[in-house]
């Protein structure tokens, strides 16, 4: 009996580190063009919720997946777009360009839309609601591609190969969502937002399933307070600008149409907190440069963009 249950029990380890795995064969992953064209399913209905004027939205999101792929699993990336949560779209040349190259790679991405909208006055308060609302959606995304690998398995997702990402606003909600997971942590005024829509996790979509992911990509974003980020939590990349006049690269007020917001924690900051507890957070400066550098189809942001795969991926 010891024996048999000596077997079952390595058998069950050994399974359990297989699906802990991915095939890399070749250099999936991490090779530019491992795939040559990527097929595009859009407008796929991941969620509702109520907006900031009080109507239902349906979420939507366009999702990328290498053309001809035959991987029986596959890693995901969820990209959001920026835009001050108030502009933006899931189809912006940023976030598209960076769903393609990703998904040339091997990865299953999506990039999703999401509730914006801050209403008035434009202040904390209102911002924090924001931030919550669309990080909220961000979530429901994730809980998506989690609950699609439980049923059905369209998209073949690895669960433990899920990572959220983003420019600027998509930034932030990355890393609110991996960050800020206690509603403790928040003061009490925030709490107070948070709860008026709807809690950290809110409700817009996919019940029942888990929305943790395994990293963060964070392109030009910031924490609300870089303490949320403690030992044991998930990894992150960071990029930023150090003449980022949209989204502070440290310690700094953040301003909404010219109103002042609140001081938050950009990425500079963010990094010295990483090292302090131990998350592991690979960083690269952009010195002298502005907020997003990369989006844009000039020479330039072109390069930049090149920077921003190479590092990230």
């Amino acid at each position: 009996m010891k024996k048999l249950y000596l077997f079952t029990l390595s058998a069950f380890l050994f399974a359990l580190v297989a699906s802990a795995q991915l095939d890399t064969t070749g250099g999936r992953y991490c090779t530019e063009n491992f795939f040559s064209a990527v097929t595009i399913t859009s407008n796929v209905t991941y969620g509702s919720a109520i907006t900031v004027n009080n109507t239902t939205q349906t979420l939507l999101m366009d999702i990328y997946q290498p053309t001809g792929d035959v991987a029986a699993t596959r890693g995901l990336i969820v990209f959001a777009h920026g835009g001050s949560f108030i502009g933006g779209s899931k189809t912006d040349q940023d976030v598209t360009t960076l769903a393609t190259r990703f998904a040339k790679m091997g990865y299953v991405t999506a990039s999703i839309e999401y509730r914006l909208g801050m209403g008035f006055p434009i202040d904390s308060l209102n911002a924090t609601k924001a931030v919550v609302r669309a990080t909220q959606d961000m979530k429901a995304a994730v809980r998506f591609f989690r609950k699609d690998a439980a049923t059905t398995n369209t998209y073949k997702i690895d669960p433990m190969f899920i990572f959220v990402g983003g420019s600027s606003a998509g930034a932030f909600m990355s890393l609110h969502l991996a960050y800020l997971d206690r509603l403790s942590e928040a003061l009490v005024w925030q709490q107070n937002a948070i709860n008026a829509v709807g809690g950290l996790d809110g409700s817009s979509g996919n019940p029942g399933y888990s929305s943790l992911t395994n990293g963060v990509i964070n392109l030009c974003g910031a924490l609300g307070d870089s303490t949320w980020l403690e030992s044991g939590n998930i990894p992150l990349v960071s990029m930023h600008g150090t003449n980022d006049g949209t989204v502070p690269y440290g310690h700094a007020m953040i301003y909404v149409l010219g109103f002042p917001i609140m001081v938050i924690d950009g990425s500079s900051t963010i990094k010295m907190r990483a090292d302090h507890v131990g998350v592991w957070n690979p960083f690269h400066t952009w010195n002298g440069a502005d907020h997003v550098p990369y989006a844009g189809t000039t020479a330039t942001a072109m390069a930049y963009m090149d920077s921003t795969v190479d590092f990230v991926r």
